[in-house]
């Protein structure tokens, strides 16, 4: 069986954890090596947050909810040059469709995704060429050296590619694939994870390099997506990785996990399987 090698955490929002000491020092009792990728809307902000712990920490750019907050093929030139800013600095971009501005339940989230099939990105093209040069030039090949984290729904090719969410892999990049079980909430987790299981080992096969995130351990941007009520649930989905033959997760998100009522019990879970 495979072991995580490296364990990555989203910080969709630094602000909310009050004391980074304490999540380095949580952080710090993993067994492997440890990345941060946090949520900032500019390399300023991302510097102030760098300075606050000794955890590697990079970049997660996003938007303002009014640009659409994440980035896709419907994002204006404008919005997706802020990405430029980043150049030369190992970061994730977070491909997504505009944060839809009414409140999150599940029947609208999916009509809505079903809405995003006759929509085409009208800045597809222009969002990968931006995203070839801030990643640079390279031979097309893709490495280990990773300096950017390409993050896309596990979804088929065709449907991403229409919405401007779906980037080819080149030098320098790789792929990381949301695989939030809890999402839809627990009346579905069953049929999502059953899903996630057959799409996460074709994924694998198809390209060795790939990444999972799991999750989701706190609510998100959409403020109303479903969590996992036990850590039990969390295991179930670090074993469905696992069994995948990836040896990296990501995991969503540091500070929910900070907010949970026993923290150490998050981590402890994570170190069963390193």
């Amino acid at each position: 069986m495979v072991m995580f090698k490296k364990i990555i955490f989203w910080c969709e929002f630094p602000e909310q954890v009050k004391d980074w000491k304490a999540a380095d020092k949580l952080l710090k009792k993993i067994k492997v090596p440890v990345e941060v990728y946090t949520g900032v809307q500019s390399v300023n902000e991302y510097r102030k947050w760098k300075k606050k712990t000794r955890i590697p920490m990079y970049p997660w750019p996003l938007l303002s909810r009014k640009e659409g907050y994440w980035f896709s093929g419907f994002s204006s030139k404008k919005s997706i040059d802020k990405l430029k800013q980043y150049k030369g600095i190992k970061m994730k971009i977070d491909l997504e469709p505009p944060i839809p501005p009414w409140s999150y339940t599940t029947p609208k989230i999916v009509m809505y995704a079903i809405k995003k099939i006759f929509q085409k990105g009208k800045n597809n093209d222009y969002l990968k060429k931006v995203v070839y040069d801030v990643a640079g030039k390279g031979s097309g090949v893709v490495t280990k050296n990773v300096n950017m984290l390409i993050n896309e729904f596990p979804l088929t090719r065709w449907y991403l590619k229409n919405q401007g969410t779906f980037i080819e892999l080149k030098h320098g990049m790789s792929k990381n694939y949301m695989c939030y079980s809890t999402f839809a909430g627990s009346f579905f987790r069953p049929i999502v994870r059953l899903y996630l299981k057959v799409f996460t080992k074709f994924a694998v096969k198809k390209n060795p390099n790939v990444m999972f995130s799991i999750g989701l351990i706190g609510t998100g941007a959409l403020k109303k997506e479903g969590t996992y009520r036990k850590v039990k649930e969390f295991k179930e989905d670090l074993r469905m990785i696992e069994k995948s033959g990836c040896n990296e997760v990501a995991v969503y998100s540091l500070e929910s996990v900070l907010k949970r009522s026993n923290p150490e019990e998050w981590i402890n879970a994570i170190n069963e399987f390193v």
